[in-house]
């Protein structure tokens, strides 16, 4: 799907205009009165050295089926991942970020088919040659879950309170057992998961990562 199809109104901005931008996913910062939740990567995203492994923290969310529209794909991804419905957040203001910096803000009126998204994330396009679009695009949403959430397909779920946010994500990547120990936190994982490696550091990633340079600026 191409960006500028999903929200049409991005035409006007100077970021956008005259550039092909592939729209590969819909993610949600997620949250209820208390906590925000994250996806822990499962093990077929780890990278693994002599030393340690490396685990995603992300968002929750996926890639849009056919004929789905955006907030008709969050809502399914969250249901398959976390059980959950949410009501999804109008922001007034929506945040560009490119190469893990925000770039620029934009006001996009909402209407009942396109809600306003919290943040646009453009990433570098993954191959070259003809065909190739100038970046690709992950339009993230802010969610507040009306259910208890649980790990369904997901291998693991990061809940983290209000309160530890901006520590929790102060360093790039924590180490697992000092990061499960930090008051305010706690990981939850699929029935069928073992848990992470005693080498585990988990890091932030795509939307968690986005949301991490909001935070640390003091825009969460």
């Amino acid at each position: 799907m191409d960006l500028l199809q999903a929200l049409p109104n991005l035409r006007r901005h100077p970021a956008f205009a005259h550039k092909a931008i592939a729209l590969i996913g819909v993610s949600a910062i997620v949250r209820d009165a208390s906590s925000y939740y994250f996806e822990i990567g499962k093990p077929k995203y780890w990278h693994h050295s002599s030393e340690r492994v490396v685990v995603g923290i992300g968002g929750i969310g996926g890639g849009i089926k056919q004929g789905e529209t955006l907030p008709t794909c969050l809502r399914r991804e969250v249901d398959e991942e976390l059980g959950a419905r949410v009501r999804i957040e109008l922001p007034s203001t929506t945040y560009l970020l490119q190469n893990w910096e925000i770039t620029g803000t934009l006001t996009l009126p909402p209407t009942r088919k396109r809600p306003t998204p919290a943040m646009i994330i453009l990433l570098p396009p993954r191959l070259g040659g003809i065909g190739t679009p100038d970046a690709l695009a992950i339009v993230s949403f802010a969610a507040r879950l009306r259910d208890a959430p649980t790990p369904r397909d997901l291998f693991g779920m990061l809940r983290i309170e209000r309160q530890a946010l901006s520590d929790v994500f102060a360093p790039d990547e924590w180490a697992s057992e000092e990061l499960k120990a930090q008051p305010g936190v706690q990981m939850t994982f699929h029935s069928t998961a073992r848990g992470l490696p005693p080498n585990a550091m988990l890091r932030p990633i795509l939307t968690a990562r986005a949301f991490q340079c909001l935070l640390r600026a003091g825009l969460v």
